[in-house]
């Protein structure tokens, strides 16, 4: 999820893997070869935006779970930058360009599973680039020409305040969140031994009627948890290759001072 005007999240659109390929793919988790994994969907070639972020107020930077470094990995990311919030104000989790996932206290008391499966939909956010998707889809909307500006967050500024841009690429939000939440799934599945039931589907089930609504990226908890079950026999080979490890847990999550 991503915070921005109308409670709605940053997305953008990427299909286009079939869940037959997912099944029959050769799905290794080898630990000592740092690459991508070979399932994961292609980075959309979209133009690339400057991006700085700022520190959340009262955010506090945290050494990821080795799990979560895992699921970077598997995403092709070589940096994710892990912030830990002072409360849900902002929500449960979201991601922020060009690399960080800001978690909440609530979220890390969360059972491991349904943990380790909001962290792979945030971390899908950002090897799928939907930061720079969202920032080209606003500019073109707004009758932008192509290279206005460079600055991600001079185009993430046009929506706010304006309900009608943001009706206009609701879609692209929602296709977006959608994808986060397979492929986190998946993610959680190859790096943590979760298969769908015991990751998303339990983190889903506790507010099953929420999101939805106009604008809103998140489409309701039951529509997520229809949309993802076609994945599940893929996430259920891939967590059978983790069943030699542990879930994930948080010991040894340290606080950088």
């Amino acid at each position: 999820m991503f915070t921005l005007a109308f409670g709605s999240a940053w997305s953008g659109i990427r299909r286009g893997i079939l869940v037959t390929v997912l099944a029959s793919a050769g799905l290794s988790i080898n630990e000592a070869k740092a690459a991508q994994a070979s399932w994961f969907p292609d980075t959309p070639s979209t133009r690339s935006y400057t991006w700085s972020y700022q520190t959340c107020s009262g955010c506090r930077e945290i050494v990821p779970n080795p799990a979560w470094a895992r699921m970077a990995t598997l995403a092709g990311l070589q940096r994710v930058r892990f912030m830990l919030a002072p409360d849900e104000l902002a929500g449960e989790a979201y991601s922020a360009a060009p690399d960080v996932v800001v978690l909440s206290p609530a979220t890390l008391r969360l059972e491991s599973c349904q943990l380790a499966f909001v962290v792979g939909h945030e971390i899908v956010h950002i090897a799928q680039r939907h930061f720079d998707e969202d920032a080209v889809a606003l500019s073109v909307y707004s009758g932008k020409s192509a290279n206005w500006t460079d600055n991600g967050a001079d185009a993430m500024q046009l929506v706010d305040g304006n309900f009608g841009l943001a009706l206009r690429v609701s879609h692209l939000w929602q296709d977006q969140e959608t994808e986060a939440d397979w492929v986190g799934a998946l993610l959680a599945a190859q790096a943590s031994g979760c298969n769908i039931e015991s990751g998303a589907i339990a983190y889903l089930r506790r507010d099953s009627d929420s999101g939805g609504g106009l604008a809103a990226s998140h489409a309701p908890g039951m529509e997520r948890m229809r949309q993802l079950l076609p994945f599940a026999e893929a996430a259920q080979r891939l967590a059978d290759q983790m069943s030699h490890l542990s879930s994930t847990n948080l010991a040894g999550l340290r606080i950088i001072p």
